[in-house]
């Protein structure tokens, strides 16, 4: 029993002074470093850097023409655009009703050019104004002749082949 009261009046003395046996504990240093700290970017450093990150060239694409959709649709019913879309649509012929596209497209294009934003979205728009008015050439098509040149037929000759020598007699 005498054991019994030893301990617990080691532990009770242990707890009730433990300024006795406290001993100062420091926690580890840090190795020194070899060169200075590594700089930490600011938030707005941080922005910038995520805002002009790409996300892939689909996801590129597609944010670019969604950009390029609501211009369009933000400047396609001017009144002056409507009356160009509606004059080439009244052309007589497909030479004159290309020619009036070409005009419209470029009318279209410029202004949607002058609203962008950024010079990608710029180019974006140049890119389409190339294949929309492209599609406006007919390379296959050979020009045809003045229509002056066609009112007086010309005589054809006579295109018969020559008569055969006739066999010599010796």
């Amino acid at each position: 029993m005498m054991a019994a009261s030893v301990f617990a009046q080691a532990a009770v003395s242990s707890s009730t002074n433990p300024q006795e046996n406290a001993t100062p504990q420091t926690s580890p240093t840090p190795p020194p470093t070899e060169g200075p700290a590594p700089r930490i970017p600011s938030l707005d450093e941080l922005d910038q850097a995520f805002k002009q990150s790409s996300l892939g060239k689909a996801a590129d694409e597609a944010r670019l023409h969604a950009q390029w959709r609501e211009l369009s649709n933000r400047i396609i019913n001017d009144r002056d655009l409507v009356e160009a879309r509606a004059n080439a649509g009244r052309a007589k012929t497909d030479l004159e009703k290309r020619q009036r596209l070409r005009a419209y497209y470029t009318m279209f294009y410029d202004r949607m050019r002058a609203q962008a934003d950024s010079q990608e979205l710029k180019g974006y728009i140049d890119t389409h104004k190339t294949q929309h008015l492209a599609l406006l050439a007919q390379n296959r098509v050979r020009p045809s002749p003045a229509p002056a040149a066609t009112a007086s037929p010309k005589p054809k000759p006579d295109l018969r082949p020559p008569e055969p020598p006739l066999p010599q007699s010796q």
